[in-house]
């Protein structure tokens, strides 16, 4: 039988409906104000989901600087952790866990930062940045899987909960599926609050990324239900 080693467990976790989401604004460090209130419902329940029982015990817990992720990981903080450690856990920053970065377009709507900059369609030049100032498609993913297995790698056999970004678990699925920056035959979207499972194996020697569970956003079921 096959030798397997779980090395690291991340729980990627996209955050609440963000003020910047629902007022169609990109969401950088000056354009994020956070959460709405749909939101804060939405984290809340995420929160109880883990309160519950039946998700991994968390033993470190990271969160992106943006308000909306920061925000969501502070409302789930107190479910998370057992015995001792339960709602005593720090949250540590870190910055390549931020979505992409539009640079010079942060804080506007959307609408004029297309028409003002005109955004490059990152598939076709997957390492152009996607305006000037602003990160590559290509950029962005090694950037975030740079970040990911640091994480890993700082906290062997430990189960860490990630609050951050869609285009976190995006890129995440990139790296544990080995998808280039120039693939366009596949894209992924995830639910707010949605929880992606990646594992780190090693597996007769090597080292190899496992997709456990992607876009689990079943306890948004109530409050949609509400």
């Amino acid at each position: 039988m096959a030798d397997e080693q779980l090395l690291s467990r991340l729980l990627i976790v996209r955050h609440g409906e963000s003020v910047a989401m629902a007022e169609g604004v990109v969401g950088g460090p000056k354009g994020c104000r956070g959460l709405t209130e749909l939101g804060r419902v939405q984290a809340a329940a995420l929160h109880d989901r883990f309160a519950a029982g039946g998700e991994p015990e968390v033993h470190i817990v990271y969160s992106s600087p943006l308000p909306r992720a920061h925000e969501t990981t502070e409302i789930v903080l107190p479910a998370l952790g057992a015995g001792s450690t339960r709602g005593n856990l720090d949250i540590h920053l870190h910055d390549d866990l931020e979505e992409m970065r539009l640079g010079p377009a942060d804080g506007m709507t959307w609408e004029a930062a297309r028409e003002h900059f005109g955004f490059i369609q990152p598939m076709d030049q997957p390492y152009t940045p996607v305006l000037e100032g602003g990160e590559s498609r290509a950029g962005f993913r090694h950037r975030v899987a740079q970040a990911l297995n640091d994480i890993a790698a700082a906290h062997p056999a430990k189960t860490v909960f990630l609050g951050c970004h869609g285009g976190i678990s995006s890129a995440a699925m990139a790296m544990a599926f080995g998808i280039p920056p120039s693939h366009r035959g596949v894209g992924v979207v995830t639910a707010v609050t949605a929880i992606t499972e990646l594992e780190l194996l090693e597996f007769n020697g090597r080292r190899l990324w496992q997709v456990r569970r992607f876009n689990d956003a079943a306890h948004l079921a109530a409050v949609e239900s509400a």
